[in-house]
C-alpha cells in the first residue's frame, strides 16, 4: 500500500508541475492562482496544499528539480575541463531539454527558465573560470569574467530561442553551431 501511495503523491506533483508550466503559457505567473492550478491539474484543494504551500513554492520546486536533474544529468559524463568539452557539454544540456520540448517551452513564457539557466550557469561559473584561468595565466580575471559572461549569454538566449521554435536544429547541430561560435577567441580554449 504504501508504494501506492507513493507513485500518487508524485502523480500528484507533476499533475500540479504541469499545470503550472501550462498556465504560465497562458497568463502572468503572478496571476496564476491556486484555483487556477487545482482547476487545470483537475485535483483538489486539499491535494494542492498537502504538497505545497503556495503558487511561489511550486515554481521554486520546479526550479531546484530541474537544476538537480540537469546537473546530475550533465555530470553523469564526468567533465574535468569543461572548457575542452564545451561542445559535449552543451550538447548534453540540448539533449536534456529536448527530452520534452513543450514542457521546457512553457516555462520560457515566465522567468522561471531563465532563472533556472543562470543558477546552472553560476553553478558551473567557477569551473570555467577556473579552465579559463588555467590555460591562460596572463589574463585577468576582469577580463575572463567579461568573456564568461558574453558566451554563458549569448548561449543562454540562443538555447532560449531554439526553445521558443525560432532555430530549427538537433541538440547536437545546436551544440556544434554553439561551440564553433565560442571557438571564435581560441584566446580562453584548447
Amino acid at each position: 500500500m504504501p508504494k501506492a501511495e507513493y507513485r500518487s503523491s508524485i502523480r500528484s506533483k507533476n499533475l500540479i508541475k504541469k499545470a503550472v508550466a501550462k498556465l504560465i503559457h497562458e497568463k502572468d505567473i503572478q496571476k496564476i492562482t491556486v484555483s487556477d492550478i487545482i482547476r487545470e491539474a483537475d485535483i483538489s484543494r486539499g491535494t494542492f496544499y498537502a504538497h505545497f504551500a503556495d503558487v511561489s513554492s511550486v515554481i521554486e520546486q520546479i526550479e531546484s528539480e530541474e537544476i538537480h536533474a540537469l546537473m546530475e544529468y550533465v555530470d553523469n559524463f564526468g567533465f574535468k575541463n569543461i572548457t575542452a568539452n564545451i561542445g559535449k557539454f552543451l550538447e548534453l544540456i540540448c539533449e536534456y531539454l529536448s527530452r520534452d520540448m513543450e514542457y521546457y517551452r512553457m516555462l520560457t513564457q515566465s522567468n522561471i527558465l531563465n532563472n533556472f539557466i543562470w543558477r546552472l550557469v553560476d553553478i558551473y561559473y567557477e569551473k570555467l573560470l577556473n579552465n579559463v584561468l588555467g590555460k591562460n595565466s596572463t589574463s585577468e580575471k576582469n577580463e575572463a569574467n567579461l568573456y564568461l559572461i558574453y558566451i554563458t549569454s549569448g548561449a543562454k538566449t540562443v538555447i532560449l530561442s531554439w526553445l521558443n521554435g525560432e532555430i530549427k536544429a538537433s541538440p547536437k547541430e545546436l551544440a556544434d553551431s554553439l561551440e564553433k561560435l565560442i571557438n571564435l577567441n581560441q584566446k580562453y580554449y584548447k
